[in-house]
This record gives structure tokens, C-alpha cells and sequence, in this order.
């Protein structure tokens, strides 16, 4: 009896896995596997611990430094001297270098004063620091919207999958219609052959459509970190959202991705990196005031007892270093000049990326509606065409070009559709927001819009 409830408690447990493996897969689930196990996310947060570690080193160097050191060392020749001792009478040897010598150091270095080195080279790496975790960031995003695009490219070609089915069997009645027609004896031998050519036509798209979904799916299981040939079924997309094309500007969003892209934190970061540490540059010219110390445990000799110490007040002072210091100076100075000048064309770029993901959102939204419309006409243009033809009324002819004409529409339609769920991907990267946010900006320009017209009218 218990192991029948076991047997069915390991069936039941594995049953829930398997319903759990096959169920479909969300957009967000996918975005979350991929940021688990994409080589690229692992990469950025390398980078970042090394900066991490680098910002520790910076803070490091000035903080005190305990050394401890030991030394064996034989040496020769020895050199040793005799005296009278006055208690026995004889003669007393007395060794100043001896054949071995033991030396056990501890030594101590604290900056006191480092004029303004100290600041310079830890809010350096402090901002390196930054400017690594939004480059985490920027990798991030840009993972986002691949998987969103693969993601829509499956879609798109499941659906073209479909469209291509559908396409061979509204052939296979036409050609049933035909042969009927034929065999009735009102139908030419023509039409029957006409109609088993297109019947070969669609089947041969219907397999480039089939191909066109694995290689999909081949390219989505790469991102997500699993075999390119493993099964995966995904959740539908929603619908694009409604915006008047006349709402959508530009100049917001550009805005929004000057103050949220995570490229553009980078690079203010690095600016302020390379100027931290220009400054620290030029503060290594500046004195140095150092407190040292050391204490000393060793083979004592006939002048020498066996431990000694001593605390040292130093001060360095550069004079002479043949150029070197003013050469990092100027190095510096060039490594900031590079850095503005990369985030002012980092800042066209972006400023570029904005326009076109808007204008792109733009025509796929146009595109879109006219598909949508034309593949109405379309559907009701083969539904005359092949009423007219089994009627006796209409000519093949009309019904292979409205045949034609309806996949086409429909191709048009699925292309249009996911090329409008792409291009919001986009628009979403390229402002730096999230997918609300640019949902809720979307919003807002189209009821200002709206507002606006209503004014003008009045």
C-alpha cells in the first residue's frame, strides 16, 4: 500500500513538471532567463567587480600598512675580539660578526598628509565604480530588447506558418473545385493542372515557412542559454497600443533618453572619473608627509642589542623627475578631453537612435491600419472570386489572382503587426524608460494631442 502512494506521489510530481516544462512561455519569463543565464550578463558584472576591486585598492593605499619580515642569513667572516675579565682572570671572547644573524621586523606606514592625493584617487575609482554598474545596466537593456525581438520573431513566423497553411488549403478546394468542374464537363484539363501547380507552389512555402519557425526558435533558445533545437512554445503578445500618429514627437522622448539611457550615466561617470583623476595628477607634485615606525628583533653582538625601534616623520618632496609627472599630467588631460568628446557623440547617437525608433513606431502603426484594412478587401475579394468560379460565373483567373492577393495580405498583415510589437521594443530601449513609463508617455502625448486639436477647432 505505501508504495503504491509513493509510485502515484513520484507520477503525480512528475507529471506537475512536465505540465510546468510545456506550458507556454511569457515574454518576461524569457527576458528573466535570459538575464540569468546570458554569458554577456555575467561579463558586465565581472567588470564591475573589478572596478569594485580597483575602488578598494584606491581606499586601501592610504589607510595604515603592518609589514612583518624575517630574515635567516649566514655570513662570514666572523670577527671577534678578547678581553680580561676581571672576575675570573682569563680572557673573555666577545663576537661583532658572528656566523649567522636573526632578524625579525615589524614595520608600520600611515599617510598623515597627501595634499589632496588622497580624494583624487578614490572619488576616481568611485565613479569608475558607477560608470561600470550603469554599463550593467546598458548591457541589460540591450539583452531585454534582443529577447524581445526574437521573441516577436517567433511569432511572426508562426504566424506566416499559418498564413501558409491556410494558403494550401483554400488551393485544395480550388483544385477540388476544378476537378469537379472538369469532370462535369464545363472546366478545361488546363484548370485542374493550373491548380495542382499552385497546390505545389503553397506547399513548398508552406515548408520555407515551417523552416522559417525553427530557425526562429533556434535563435531565441541561443539568447535564453538553451539547445538551439529544444522545444518552445510562447505566450501571445498583446496588442500594439493605440496612438495617433500625429502624437508622436520626438523631442520628449529624446529628452527622456539624454537623462535615463544608462550609456549616458557611464559617461558622465568616466568625465567625472578622468577629472578626479587629472586632479590627482597634478597633486602628485605636492609634498607627502608620512609617519613610519618599525620594531626590530635580532642576534644580538658584542655592539648591537637584540632588538631595536624607532618612529620616522617623513616628508617627500619632488624636485627633479625628468618631465614624468607633467607627461601624466598632459596624459590626463587628453584622457578627459576623449571623454567629453565621446559623451557628446554618444549623445547624437542616442539623439538619433530616439528619432528613428520614433518614427519607425510611427510607420509601423501606419502600416499596421492600412494592413489591416487591405486584408479585409482581400478576404472578401477571394470569397467572390471563388462563389463566381464554382458558380460558373467567374474565370480561375480571378481566383488565383484574389488567392494571391489574400496571402499577401495576410503576410502583410502578420509582418506589420510584429514589426509594430519590434518597434516599440525599440522605442522603449532607445529612450532608456520602461515599458510603462513609455506606455504612460505615449498616453499623455496623444490626450495633449487631442486637447490641442479640440482647440484649434474651436
Amino acid at each position: 500500500m505505501r508504495n503504491w502512494i509513493l509510485g502515484l506521489s513520484i507520477f503525480v510530481s512528475i507529471s506537475i513538471v512536465n505540465a510546468q516544462d510545456q506550458s507556454p512561455l511569457t515574454l518576461q519569463q524569457c527576458v528573466e532567463i535570459a538575464l540569468k543565464t546570458h554569458p554577456l550578463i555575467r561579463l558586465s558584472y565581472r567588470q564591475l567587480d573589478a572596478a569594485i576591486a580597483r575602488s578598494e585598492q584606491a581606499k586601501a593605499q592610504w589607510l595604515p600598512e603592518l609589514t612583518f619580515s624575517g630574515v635567516q642569513r649566514r655570513q662570514g667572516p666572523t670577527v671577534s675580539f678578547t678581553i680580561p675579565n676581571p672576575l675570573t682572570g682569563g680572557l673573555t671572547s666577545i663576537e661583532i660578526v658572528k656566523p649567522y644573524m636573526r632578524t625579525l621586523t615589524a614595520e608600520f606606514r600611515q599617510s598623515l598628509l597627501s595634499f589632496g592625493r588622497k580624494s583624487a584617487s578614490v572619488q576616481g575609482a568611485t565613479y569608475q565604480v558607477n560608470a561600470a554598474s550603469a554599463m550593467v545596466q546598458a548591457t541589460q537593456s540591450q539583452l531585454i530588447l534582443a529577447v524581445t525581438e526574437a521573441y516577436a520573431n517567433v511569432l511572426a513566423a508562426q504566424a506566416m506558418e499559418e498564413v501558409a497553411r491556410q494558403a494550401v488549403e483554400r488551393v485544395k478546394v480550388v483544385l477540388k473545385t476544378a476537378q469537379a468542374r472538369y469532370e462535369a464537363g464545363v472546366s478545361p484539363k488546363f484548370d485542374v493542372l493550373r491548380a495542382e501547380a499552385e497546390l505545389a507552389a503553397a506547399e513548398e512555402q508552406y515548408l520555407t515557412a515551417r523552416n522559417g519557425v525553427t530557425l526562429a526558435k533556434a535563435a531565441l533558445n541561443q539568447l535564453l542559454g538553451r539547445p538551439t533545437d529544444a522545444p518552445i512554445e510562447l505566450s501571445p503578445l498583446p496588442e500594439p497600443i493605440e496612438v495617433e500618429p500625429d502624437a508622436l514627437k520626438s523631442e520628449p522622448f529624446i529628452k527622456q533618453a539624454l537623462a535615463n539611457r544608462p550609456e549616458m550615466r557611464s559617461s558622465d561617470w568616466q568625465i567625472k572619473s578622468a577629472e578626479e583623476f587629472l586632479k590627482l595628477a597634478k597633486a602628485d607634485k605636492n609634498p607627502l608627509l608620512l609617519l613610519t615606525g618599525s620594531y626590530v628583533r635580532q642576534t644580538k653582538t658584542g655592539f648591537a642589542e637584540n632588538y631595536q625601534w624607532g618612529v620616522n616623520l617623513v616628508v617627500q618632496f619632488p624636485i627633479f623627475d625628468s618631465g614624468r609627472r607633467e607627461s601624466v599630467v598632459k596624459e590626463r588631460e587628453a584622457t578627459l578631453d576623449q571623454a567629453l568628446a565621446q559623451r557628446e557623440q554618444l549623445e547624437r547617437q542616442i539623439s538619433l537612435e530616439v528619432e528613428q525608433a520614433v518614427r519607425n513606431f510611427q510607420v509601423a502603426l501606419q502600416r499596421l491600419k492600412t494592413a489591416r484594412a487591405a486584408l479585409v478587401s482581400a478576404e472578401e475579394a477571394f470569397r467572390l472570386a471563388q462563389v463566381r468560379y464554382e458558380g460558373g460565373v467567374g474565370t480561375q483567373v480571378e481566383v488565383w489572382d484574389a488567392q494571391v492577393a489574400l496571402t499577401r495580405a495576410r503576410a502583410n498583415e502578420v509582418q506589420a503587426l510584429y514589426d509594430a510589437h519590434k518597434a516599440f521594443a525599440r522605442l522603449v530601449y532607445s529612450t532608456g524608460l520602461t515599458e510603462a513609463e513609455v506606455r504612460n508617455l505615449l498616453r499623455t502625448l496623444t490626450a495633449s494631442n487631442q486637447t490641442n486639436n479640440g482647440g484649434e477647432q474651436k
